[in-house]
């Protein structure tokens, strides 16, 4: 007796998921040490307005700290800029090492980061697109009405980062494929935001508990926070490569132009 192919099970995929990232954690590295990158950016960013604004005021009063304030301002929006770059870099390099860990086995963080370089343009594509649309969310979040709408927006576009770096697809494309599997595949879509969302839960809870221990509220938060963000990765890759078929059109059959009356002409000699 042939046995037949094993149902999906997205809650099953979720356990999966954990169990997989706690025997290969080292996928969590790339985005733990971004997160020590950008602690270390805000508070550059704060010694340079600190710094650059008293300069400013020494050397020429009033408008010297001016000056000095919009430089310091611009030397941290600049490296908070980076920053945020190199968490998406961090990011998509574990989603690129997703499927190795899927697979059960280690994962391979240096082909990952080439992978990541070589898609690096369409996922700031990506980023950027996605960014806009989370404009009019965040705008509306004054009046409450945004913040559900940001969930929304969150569940619509949770497999972009998985259509562009394990996809291959272009940052808009990505962004269509990833509305696309939501929508014609919810019941499961659901399940794994949920899941992610729970867990983000999860880590709040530990990081708030574990704020008011100095020193160790920061290690605390740099290993929660990896451990998030790669076990975020490994179930949208999962279910990314079990949903996309739904998502790519199918090509239809082109008709077969049908023969003559009568068959085939014939030359009469």
């Amino acid at each position: 007796m042939i046995a037949g192919p094993v149902a999906f099970s997205p809650a099953d995929r979720l356990q999966r998921a954990a169990e997989l990232l706690s025997k290969h954690w080292t996928i969590a590295l790339p985005t733990a040490l971004a997160s020590v990158v950008l602690v270390g950016v805000v508070f550059f960013g704060v010694i340079s307005v600190v710094v650059g604004t008293l300069l400013g005021h020494a050397a020429a009063g009033h408008v010297g700290t001016g000056l000095g304030l919009g430089t310091g301002l611009v030397v941290a929006a600049s490296a908070f800029g980076v920053a945020c770059l190199a968490l998406l870099v961090a990011h998509a390099i574990s989603v690129a090492a997703a499927p190795e860990v899927l697979a059960d086995r280690a994962p391979d963080l240096a082909a990952a980061f080439f992978t990541v370089v070589r898609r690096l343009p369409d996922l700031i594509v990506a980023f950027v697109a996605c960014l806009l649309l989370a404009i009019v969310p965040l705008l509306l979040c004054f009046v409450l009405i945004g913040i559900p709408l940001i969930f929304v927006l969150g569940y619509l576009l949770m497999y972009v980062p998985a259509a562009v770096i394990i996809g291959g697809e272009g940052g808009l494309t990505a962004i269509a494929t990833s509305i696309r599997i939501a929508r014609t595949r919810v019941g499961e879509s659901v399940v794994a935001w949920l899941g992610l969302f729970i867990a983000n839960v999860v880590a709040a809870v530990v990081n708030g508990i574990a704020v008011h221990i100095p020193f160790v509220n920061l290690v605390i938060g740099f290993v929660v926070g990896g451990l998030v963000t790669a076990y975020a990765a490994l179930v949208i890759v999962d279910f990314y490569g079990e949903l996309r078929s739904d998502a790519v059109p199918q090509p239809q059959p082109q008709p077969v132009p049908s023969l003559p009356y009568g068959g085939p002409p014939t030359i009469i000699r």
